[in-house]
């Protein structure tokens, strides 16, 4: 029995989002243990609040020391290290936990049960390869659905906020809107704008619906010809990270790539269109309602992320189509029953 659990992913917004069935998982197989999860100061909002969570501590490098999170799991149990950052590994060897699980990576003096990475790993989803390191390095199984995804119930005061956001922009008591999710945080993973701007201009036509863009104020400098188009909203670098979750469970569609925002459409249950590249959609798509939109089987270099090597040409995204986006928007936008299987367009 484990009475004090160190989890650890300061990774992105939607890798955190990804770590959390593991970390309800772990509360539901040990409920009397004590669940300390380290992530980075921006994920915060996204788990705070969260019930299967006893403590959450952020940690930045180059702004807090690492003796500021080993003191708080200092002799716990079990550490966990579903990120790949070397620190992690460092502050749960510094804080002598018998028990430090996790990918072998660049840290693995630090593990005492490091496991390696399997050949599948970019064909199976995300949080199931989380439960796979447990299950190979500490013998933890888990029972519960791990393809559910969560956030935190947004406060009655985000969501007035929220509120007065959408009615400023003439976006009142339940209109439908898309929200348009165009930036990742790797650019190769971006589809390009101009496709997005005639996937609007249709989306548009057709429907009339508000486009609302969201992402994080570096995003906005990205999105210069979308930010003109009539019927388009920006609300780039506008709202807290709480916000952005109420829009978009709010929203009647989502259209982006593989980003925070698709994520936590698949937690809220918002119908998405996700358009995939150089990541793989098999590791990393939402499994709730939504049509993910792939070509990686015409290209044997995708996925690409394993190497971080990308490229400007962006041949994986460029072979998704408009039109092809754009008739996945209109299934969506016609179904009203919620079903959870993900259907996946090659």
């Amino acid at each position: 029995m484990y009475k004090k659990i160190f989890v650890s992913n300061r990774m992105g917004l939607g890798d955190v989002i990804l770590t959390t069935p593991i970390l309800k998982a772990l509360k539901q197989k040990y409920p009397d243990s004590r669940i300390t999860f380290v992530t980075s100061p921006n994920c915060l909002p996204i788990v705070q609040g969260l019930d299967f969570i006893d403590e959450v501590i952020t940690y930045e490098k180059h702004v807090d020391s690492v003796w500021k999170v080993v003191k708080k799991i200092w002799r716990y149990d079990l550490a966990l290290c579903i990120d790949f950052k070397y620190r992690s590994a460092v502050m749960a060897f510094l804080a002598g936990i018998p028990l430090r699980a996790g990918l072998k990576h660049k840290r693995k003096l630090f593990l005492t049960h490091p496991v390696d990475k399997p050949p599948e790993w970019e064909s199976t989803y995300e949080p199931l390869n989380f439960s796979y390191v447990l299950k190979q390095s500490v013998g933890i199984e888990f029972d519960a659905d791990l393809t559910r995804l969560y956030v935190p119930e947004i406060s009655k005061t985000e969501q007035i906020a929220v509120d007065e956001m959408l009615a400023v922009q003439g976006i009142k008591g339940g209109s439908p809107y898309i929200v348009l999710a165009p930036v990742t945080s790797w650019p190769p993973k971006d589809w390009p704008e101009d496709r997005y701007v005639e996937l609007v201009r249709s989306l548009i036509e057709e429907y009339s619906y508000p486009v609302v863009l969201l992402g994080a104020p570096s995003d906005a400098e990205k999105v210069v010809t979308l930010d003109k188009l009539d019927g388009v909203v920006n609300l780039m670098g506008r709202t807290t990270v709480m916000q952005m979750v109420e829009i978009i469970r709010r929203a009647n569609l989502l259209v982006g790539g593989c980003s925070g925002p698709l994520h936590i459409a698949g937690a809220v249950r918002t119908p998405f269109v996700a358009l995939y590249g150089p990541t793989s959609p098999r590791e990393w798509a939402p499994k709730t309602k939504g049509i993910t939109i792939s070509h990686d089987d015409r290209f044997p270099c995708s996925p690409c992320l394993v190497e971080m090597v990308g490229c400007p040409e962006k041949p994986c995204m460029q072979a998704i189509s408009v039109q092809e986006v754009f008739e996945a928007c209109r299934q969506m936008l016609s179904e009203s029953s919620v079903h959870r299987n993900t259907k996946t367009v090659r």
